[in-house]
C-alpha cells in the first residue's frame, strides 16, 4: 500500500511524501506513483505528537476512559504515541497487572508504551518485569506524594534503590516531585478548604524541595531522571543550573504554561490538578524555559474523571482534567503569537521524547522512519467546547477559550486515522 501526500509544507519547503508499508519511503520534489493520493495544498506537516504522560484509566476505571476513547481523543489532538501512567486500578506494579493492561491496550488505535510504578514494596517485581526486556515499557514512574490513588515513596534509601534499578536497566524514572510530608504540613494549616487554597496546600515548596532531592540523588547514582509536569519558576532555575551536572530532563504541561490559579475563579474544581496551577510569574518562567532550552518535552498529563466526581466538594474531588485534544491547538496558538517557533514545538512534542525514551525511528519526518504524521492548519480557528470532546471526560478549565491553529489529519504508522472536513 502506497500513499502519496502531495504539496506538503515541511521545514518551509513544499515537498511530496510517499508512505509505503508504514514507513516514510520518499520525501522530495518528485511525484511517485501511489495507490492513494492526498493534496495537502501547502498545509504544514509535523511529526506525530509523542505524549509521555497519559492516564488512560480503563481496567476498573473504564467509565472514566478506555483505550478506544483515549485513542480517539489522541488522534483528534494530533497525538500518535502515548505512554500510559501506572496509577490505574489495579496499579501497574507487577507483571500480572501489566499483562492485564497489555490485553486492554490491544484495542488502541495509536502507538503506546507503559510506564511502570516504582514503589517501596515492588522492587523484586520491577526486576521481574525488566528482566524480560520488555519493548513496551518506556519508563519507571515514581510518585513522591499521593495524587488520587497512587502509592508514594518518601524514603530516601528507597528512592536511591529505584534509581539504581533505573541505572542498571538504562530506563528513565519519571518523577512526580511533590513531597508528601510537605503537602501534609501545608494542608493541615487550612480549615474548610476550597480549590482556591489548592496552590497553598500543595505548596510550591513541596515541589521545589522534591526536585532538589531527586537531582542530588541522580548526581550520585548517574541514572536518567525525567521530571514530570514542572510547575514553578524555582524548579526551572534548579533544572537549568543542573543540566550539565546530571542526566535530568524537564517536562511541562500546557496548563502549567498557559493557566494559573486565577482561572479557578471560573473553572472551580475543573481546574484542580496536581501539582496545582501556580501563578502568572511561573507561567512566564516556564515560557522562558521553553525558549532557553531548559524544558525538554511537553506532556499533556491527560487525567480524565467523571463530571459527577469533579462536582463534589473540593476535598472529595479527584485532581486532573483531560488534555489530549486541547494540547496541540493551544500550543499552535502560541506559535501563531510568536511565543516560540514551530521548530521548537516539534522538538518539545516529538523529537526530544523519542530521543529520551529511545523510540526507534520515530519523532521525525525522515525517510526510513515510521510514518507518524500530523497535518496542521495554522489559520484554522477553534473554540474549546468540552461537550464535543472525544474523551469520556467532557469538562475543561479551558472551556470557551478561542484560538488559531488546529489539526487537519493524523496518520499513525502510515494509516490515515483522522481527517477533518477541510480536506
Amino acid at each position: 500500500m502506497k500513499t502519496l501526500l502531495k504539496n506538503c509544507k515541511l521545514n518551509n519547503e513544499t515537498v511530496n511524501i510517499l508512505i509505503k508499508d508504514s514507513i516514510f519511503y520518499y520525501i522530495g520534489k518528485n511525484t511517485p506513483d501511489a495507490d492513494t493520493e492526498y493534496d495537502l495544498k501547502n498545509l504544514i506537516v509535523i511529526p506525530g505528537i509523542i505524549d509521555p504522560h497519559v492516564h488512560v484509566r480503563d481496567l476498573k476505571q473504564s467509565e472514566k476512559e478506555d483505550w478506544t476513547s483515549a485513542s480517539n481523543a489522541a488522534l483528534r489532538g494530533g497525538i500518535t504515541t502515548i505512554f500510559d501512567m501506572p496509577n490505574t486500578r489495579p496499579p501497574t506494579v507487577n507483571l500480572q497487572y501489566l499483562n492485564l493492561k497489555r490485553e486492554k491496550a490491544k484495542t488502541a488505535k495509536i502507538n503506546y508504551k507503559f510506564n511502570i510504578a516504582a514503589t517501596s514494596q515492588n522492587i523484586t517485581k520491577l526486576i521481574e518485569i525488566l528482566d524480560t526486556k520488555p519493548e513496551d515499557v518506556a519508563a519507571l514512574k515514581l510518585f513522591l506524594a499521593g495524587s488520587n490513588s497512587n502509592e508514594y515513596v518518601d524514603n530516601k534509601s528507597d528512592i536511591k534503590r529505584i534509581f539504581e534499578i533505573s541505572s542498571k536497566y538504562d530506563l528513565p524514572v519519571i518523577i512526580h516531585t511533590e513531597l508528601q510530608k510537605c503537602v501534609e504540613k501545608f494542608s493541615s494549616k487550612v480549615k474548610n478548604p476550597t480549590v482556591k487554597e489548592h496552590n497553598f496546600m500543595r505548596n510550591r515548596e513541596c515541589s521545589v524541595r522534591g526536585t532538589e532531592l531527586v537531582i542530588s540523588l541522580a548526581k550520585e547514582i548517574g541514572n536518567k531522571i525525567y521530571l514530570a509536569h514542572i510547575s514553578t519558576a524555582e524548579e526551572i532555575d534548579i533544572i537549568q543550573n543542573n543540566k550539565n551536572k546530571c542526566r535530568v530532563y524537564c517536562e511541562i504541561t500546557p496548563h502549567h504554561l498557559l493557566l494559573n490559579e486565577n482561572v479557578l475563579e471560573k473553572a472551580g474544581n475543573f481546574g484542580k490538578v496536581n501539582p496545582p496551577l501556580r501563578t502568572e510569574k511561573d507561567n512566564k518562567r516556564i515560557m522562558q524555559g521553553i525558549n532557553d532550552g531548559t524544558v525538554d518535552t511537553i506532556g499533556t498529563d491527560h487525567a480524565p474523571h467523571l463530571i459527577s466526581e469533579k462536582l463534589k466538594n473540593y476535598l472529595e474531588t479527584p485532581s486532573g482534567f483531560p488534555g489530549l485534544e486541547t494540547a496541540l491547538p493551544l500550543l499552535l496558538n502560541e506559535v501563531n503569537k510568536e511565543n516560540f517557533s514551530l521548530k521548537r514545538l516539534t522538538e518539545l512534542t516529538s523529537e526530544k521524547s523519542a530521543e529520551i525514551f529511545k523510540l526507534k525511528k520515530r519523532g521525525q519526518i525522515k525517510e526510513g522512519f515510521f510514518a507518524d504524521l500530523t497535518v496542521i492548519d495554522l489559520n484554522k480557528t477553534w473554540k474549546i467546547e468540552a461537550k464535543n470532546f472525544k474523551t469520556k471526560a467532557k469538562y475543561s478549565p479551558y472551556e470557551g477559550i478561542t484560538g488559531k491553529g488546529d489539526i487537519v489529519m493524523t496518520f499513525v504508522n502510515g494509516k490515515l486515522k483522522l481527517k477533518s472536513k477541510i480536506l
